[in-house]
């Protein structure tokens, strides 16, 4: 794909990471969850577009799957968190100009990214015996006081279980 910069435009780039945290023990040991997740793709980019006629920029779709196994009597959390705000050299754009919408609902939330408190994006409890995907589009509040550039961050998405 061929990228171009406009006067007064900007681009965004925001790296997805998926990671699943569960605790193995030895096998005397009582079962601990099983956690499996998985982000499509593993980056999004917001395209360059005129505030006057865009004020609000969708990223293309990002597919959320997860599987949550042996966690008879916890709960579930997926969260994001953000390893900064949009950069681009010395410019910067506040991450909390990006949020999000998500389905199904429940489990799915919107919110709004947060590069200091993790955001829940999906929650429930028990087991997700089968892989089941949800859909999360990433918005960016487009503005003419964003200086041109190729802004970058990326976001970690987590799931937890007890």
């Amino acid at each position: 794909m061929h990228l171009m910069t406009l006067p007064r435009l900007h681009r965004a780039v925001l790296a997805l990471a998926a990671c699943a945290l569960g605790l193995m023990f030895a096998p005397e040991a009582a079962a601990q969850p099983t956690l499996r997740l998985t982000i499509v793709p593993a980056t999004i980019t917001f395209a360059a577009a005129d505030p006057d006629t865009t004020p609000s920029i969708a990223a293309p779709n990002v597919t959320v799957s997860y599987r949550v196994r042996n966690n008879v009597t916890g709960n579930w959390l997926i969260s994001l968190l953000a390893s900064g705000d949009l950069t681009a050299g010395a410019a910067t754009i506040p991450i909390t100009n990006v949020t999000w919408t998500a389905s199904p609902t429940p489990p799915f939330q919107a919110g709004t990214l947060s590069r200091t408190l993790a955001q829940t994006l999906a929650s429930g409890s028990g087991n997700v015996q089968n892989t089941t995907t949800g859909t999360v589009v990433f918005r960016l509040a487009n503005s003419w006081t964003y200086n041109v550039g190729t802004y970058s961050t990326s976001v970690v998405f987590t799931l937890t279980a007890p």
